[in-house]
C-alpha cells in the first residue's frame, strides 16, 4: 500500500472522522476558538497528501501497509474513580507511586482518571486533561496551543490536531519549584484504536518541574495508530526534565512530534525511549530562544524482530550563548532497523554556540541496520558545534573477557548492552521506571 493508496483512504473515511471530532467537540463544550483551531487544521489536513518516499525525512520510514479503515478514533473506555479501575498494566506500572505523583492516565482516545496532587494543587501547579484544560484554563492555553507545532508540518500532524482528543494541560506558575513529579500514561487497548492526544507543559519563570510520559498498549494483531503532539515551554531560569518512553505492543504505528521553547537561562533536561511498536516515527525540535539557555538530549532505541524506529531531532540555537548537548544510542537485533536523522542549526547571531550531538550505534545480528544522519547548518562564526556516529557490533574482545570469566554468553551480552544504556537510564527520574526499562532491555536481550 502507498502515499497513494492512504490518500484515497482519507477521502473515504477521514471525512467522517472529522465531522464526528467536530461534533463531539462541540457537544462537550469546546470553546469558540478551540473549535476554530480545530476546523483549520481539518481544512490543513485535506489540503495536503500524506508524506511520500521521495521527501527526505520519509525517505526510510513508510506508513503505507497502514489502513485507515480499519482503526476507530471513538473508542470510548469508562472513566475510572481512581487508580484501582485503569488496566491492571498501569497499575502495576505505578507501584505504589500512585499517591506521590500528580497523574493523568489516557485509555485510547480519552483521559480516565486526573488526580492532581493536593501539594501541587497548594502551589498552584495544575495538572488536568488537555480537554479540561480548553474549557477551564483556556487563557492559558490559548496563547500556547499551536505556537510551536505548526499545523501544517505535514498531513499527519494535521490530521492529529483536527481530531484531538485527551492528552494532559502542566502548568507551573513562576518562582514554584513543584514538589512531586507529575506522570502522564497512555494506553491502547487492544487492536484497532487511533488516539490524537495533545500536551502542554509549561514552566515559568524560576519554577522547576519533573514529567514522566509512559506509552503503553494491550498486545493485538491488527494495528493501531497514536499520533501524539506535545509543546514544551521553559521560561527564564527554569528548569524542566522531560522523559518520554516508549513501549507500544508490536502491533502499534506511532508517530510522534515534540517541541521545546527554552527562554534566557533556561534549563531542559530530555529523556527518549524507544522500545515498542511495528513502526514509530518521531520528530522533536528545541529551541534555544534565551541567552544561556541549555538543552540536554538523551536517548536510546532497542529493536528486534522486525521493528522499526525513526528519530529526528533539531537543535535550534537562536541567541548567543546557548548550549546544548544530545546523546542518542541504538541496538539492534533480528532485523529490526532504526534510523536517527539529527540537525545542529544556529541562528546568524547566535554567537558563542556550544552544541554537541552523537550517535552510537550497537548491532546484534547481521541482519540489523541502522542509518545514521547528523549534520550541522552553521550562519554564525564564533561557536563550537561538533556532531559523530557509530555503528558497530560487539566487541570480540569484550565477550572474550567476560566469558573466561565464566559468565555464560546471553549473561555477558546482557551486561555489555546494559552497560551501554546505562547512562542514558541513570537520567531516567523516577527509579521504579528505570527498573522497569532494565527488565525490557533484559526480555529483548533473550
Amino acid at each position: 500500500m502507498s502515499a497513494t493508496t492512504l490518500d484515497t483512504q482519507y477521502s473515504s473515511v477521514v471525512a467522517g472522522w472529522l465531522a464526528a471530532a467536530d461534533r463531539r467537540a462541540k457537544q462537550a463544550g469546546e470553546p469558540a476558538w478551540a473549535l476554530e483551531k480545530r476546523r483549520r487544521a481539518a481544512q490543513i489536513a485535506a489540503s495536503l497528501a500524506f508524506p511520500r518516499r521521495d521527501e527526505e525525512l520519509w525517505r526510510r520510514t513508510d506508513f503505507g501497509a497502514l489502513s485507515l479503515e480499519a482503526l476507530d478514533p471513538f473508542v470510548v473506555a469508562p472513566r475510572a474513580r481512581g487508580v484501582d479501575d485503569l488496566p491492571a498494566a498501569l497499575i502495576e506500572r505505578l507501584a505504589g507511586e500512585a499517591g506521590n505523583v500528580a497523574l493523568i492516565a489516557q485509555c485510547d482516545g480519552d483521559v480516565v482518571l486526573e488526580q492532581p496532587h493536593p501539594a501541587l494543587a497548594k502551589q498552584g501547579v495544575i495538572v488536568c486533561s488537555m480537554d479540561r484544560a480548553i474549557r477551564e484554563h483556556g487563557d492559558k492555553v490559548k496563547s500556547l496551543f499551536g505556537t510551536l507545532l505548526a499545523t501544517d508540518y505535514d498531513r499527519w500532524t494535521a490530521l492529529g490536531e483536527a481530531l484531538h482528543a485527551g492528552g494532559a494541560f502542566v502548568w507551573v506558575p513562576n518562582g514554584v519549584q513543584a514538589e512531586l513529579p507529575v506522570r502522564l500514561l497512555q494506553w491502547l487497548d487492544g487492536e484497532g484504536r487511533l488516539a490524537a492526544p495533545r500536551t502542554i507543559v509549561s514552566v515559568g519563570d524560576n519554577a522547576s518541574l519533573t514529567v514522566t510520559e509512559e506509552l503503553l498498549s494491550a498486545p493485538g494483531e491488527a494495528a493501531s495508530l497514536q499520533l501524539g503532539g506535545t509543546e514544551v515551554f521553559v521560561g527564564r531560569g527554569g528548569r524542566l526534565t522531560f522523559a518520554s518512553l516508549q513501549e507500544w505492543g508490536r502491533n502499534v504505528v506511532h508517530y510522534a512530534n515534540g517541541r521545546a521553547r527554552l527562554g534566557p537561562d533556561a534549563e531542559l533536561h530530555w529523556i527518549q525511549v524507544m522500545l515498542g511498536g511495528r513502526m514509530s516515527k518521531t520528530n522533536i525540535w528545541y529551541d534555544l530562544d534565551g541567552r544561556g539557555a541549555q538543552a540536554y538530549v538523551h536517548g536510546f532505541m532497542f529493536g528486534d524482530a522486525r521493528q522499526h524506529f525513526h528519530l529526528h531531532t533539531l537543535q535550534r540555537h537562536l541567541q548567543p550563548d546557548t548550549t546544548s548537548d544530545l546523546l542518542i544510542k541504538g541496538c539492534l537485533k533480528d532485523r529490526a532497523r532504526s534510523v536517527y536523522q539529527g540537525l545542529i542549526q544556529v541562528a546568524v547571531d547566535a554567537q558563542r554556540t556550544n552544541a554537541y550531538q552523537a550517535n552510537r550505534n550497537l548491532l546484534l545480528s547481521e541482519q540489523a541496520r541502522a542509518d545514521s544522519i547528523p549534520g550541522l547548518e552553521i550562519l554564525a562564526n564564533d561557536v563550537r558545534c561538533t556532531h559523530g556516529a557509530t555503528i558497530g557490533h560487539v566487541d570480540p574482545e569484550h565477550m572474550y573477557y567476560l566469558l573466561t570469566r565464566g559468565l555464560p554468553p546471553v549473561e555477558a551480552r546482557r551486561l555489555i548492552v546494559e552497560a551501554f544504556f546505562e547512562p542514558v537510564l541513570e537520567r531516567i527520574p523516577l527509579a521504579a521506571v528505570r527498573d522497569r526499562l532494565r527488565e525490557q532491555i533484559a526480555h529483548k536481550i533473550g
